[in-house]
């Protein structure tokens, strides 16, 4: 009875000293990285090198889902109401600080429904032209469109897009009338664009670069306020005459609020890494890994929340 007792308190004692499932170490299971966009498109390609990555470091499957829909409102509405553990985070774009103002009836807000974890990836995107159009230079373009009001037109991805916005935003610095035809996406812009229905259009430099390359558009300037080393031999906004023009199309991750603040820094330290190691796979995209403190992360999406704003107001745009 004795030796039966002695050898209960030692189980005891050991399983005192093992993890409990309750306080498994975080991540214990598949982490869930959701996109607002379709596969193939460049936060979605951006993601997969993230979540291959990630899942190396984290020693974790890290599953890639795309959710599109409602101008990646849909994404966005899904994550705000995840469990606040950890699990299922957000892939955040220019995008969500545009639809802050956009949408006027949202069910979710960008600044409380979430945290910001950490940034991956700064890209750009170009201004371009057909390339055998008239404009070598921002220079050119602005004379013509100011010496035709109202009749120089520019393409986008769609109503609201950040295609669309860094036109409007070119046009309110530049202090000129240029017509928006949006397009559903950007390659119908870019047929349309190649056939001189429309004169210029902003666009992602991933899928612009090689169509510059091969000589078929000419670009005229890229849009961050500091040039991509992928990007050198093209002018920023800023340096070809548009003074203060900056678009940076930041790329990040974000959790539903109330996500563990230990599980908010083992992602930062790990998706920081993973950015870096990914550096070299950036470039071609047409970006570059830039990490930052979630505090910072946040102060970022601040300022772009009230830039866009800014802009939306001033050119009056809604889509509800």
């Amino acid at each position: 009875m004795r030796r039966s007792l002695i050898a209960c308190c030692l189980l005891l004692i050991l399983a005192a000293g093992l993890p409990s499932p309750a306080r498994a170490a975080y991540p214990d299971r598949p982490i869930h990285l959701i996109v607002p966009f379709s596969p193939g498109g460049g936060v979605d390609v951006i993601t997969r090198l993230l979540a291959h990555r990630l899942s190396e470091r984290l020693n974790q499957v890290v599953i890639v889902e795309n959710r599109p829909g409602g101008g990646a409102n849909i994404a966005n509405q899904y994550v705000a109401n995840a469990a606040a553990d950890g699990y299922t985070l957000l892939m955040y774009s220019p995008a969500a600080a545009i639809n802050a103002s956009l949408y006027q009836n949202l069910t979710y807000n960008l600044k409380t429904d979430f945290v910001p974890v950490a940034s991956v990836l700064s890209g750009a995107l170009l201004l371009v032209v057909a390339a055998d159009s008239k404009f070598h230079d921002v220079h050119d373009l602005i004379a013509a469109a100011k010496a035709k009001p109202g009749e120089l037109n520019f393409a986008s991805a769609g109503i609201g897009s950040t295609e669309h916005l860094a036109g409007e935003l070119f046009a309110q610095i530049a202090g000129i009338d240029v017509v928006h035809v949006p397009y559903k996406g950007t390659g119908l812009g870019l047929n349309d664009l190649l056939a001189g229905q429309v004169q210029f259009l902003f666009g992602g430099s991933a899928g612009l670069v090689p169509q510059v390359q091969s000589g078929q558009l000419r670009a005229l300037a890229q849009t961050p306020i500091s040039k991509l080393p992928e990007l050198s031999n093209i002018p920023t906004m800023d340096q070809a005459g548009v003074p203060g023009y900056d678009v940076s199309t930041t790329i990040g991750v974000l959790a539903p609020k109330g996500t563990p603040a230990g599980a908010i820094t083992l992602l930062n330290t790990e998706i920081s890494a993973s950015a870096h190691d990914l550096d070299a796979r950036f470039g071609p995209l047409g970006g570059q890994a830039v990490t930052m403190s979630p505090q910072e992360f946040g102060a970022l999406i601040a300022s772009q929340i009230a830039k866009w704003a800014g802009v939306i107001t001033k050119a009056k745009i809604h889509v509800d």
